[in-house]
């Protein structure tokens, strides 16, 4: 056999080898696997890719949770990276005055929605002062 006929990895059946097979297979001739192979693998990969992009696309930003330490309910949003979160309706509770929105459930560290920026999922607490009579 010359250069110009090379046999293919994985064609070994009797009628293949008497085939001229063109020296020049591209990708192909570096490695051992049969191109049908190859080729499945290659679709197989671009299908996982695009489920991937697909169900990334259906529900885009991160989920941020508010929890109202015992006042009315602040359903969650979602927000994309790096954005500015709005700030919702003031939850109520009987007896409390709200303060606003925390990072910790202590409410230690305010939340500023003018300056503060959305990097990872959250859960953001309600700050409660008891009214005075």
């Amino acid at each position: 056999m010359d250069d110009s006929q090379q046999k293919l990895p994985g064609d070994d059946s009797p009628e293949q080898e008497n085939k001229e097979v063109p020296p020049y297979r591209g990708l192909y001739r570096y490695v051992n696997v049969s191109v049908k192979t190859l080729d499945k693998i290659i679709i197989g990969c671009v299908v996982v890719i695009l489920l991937a992009v697909i169900i990334g696309r259906r529900q885009p930003g991160l989920v941020i949770q508010f929890d109202s330490q015992g006042g009315t309910s602040v359903a969650s949003v979602r927000q994309e990276y790096g954005e500015l979160l709005s700030e919702p309706a003031a939850p109520t509770r009987e007896g409390y005055r709200f303060t606003g929105w925390y990072r910790d459930i202590g409410c230690d560290s305010q939340w500023n929605f003018e300056t503060d920026t959305v990097s990872e999922e959250i859960i953001l607490y309600a700050g409660w002062e008891e009214k005075t009579p």
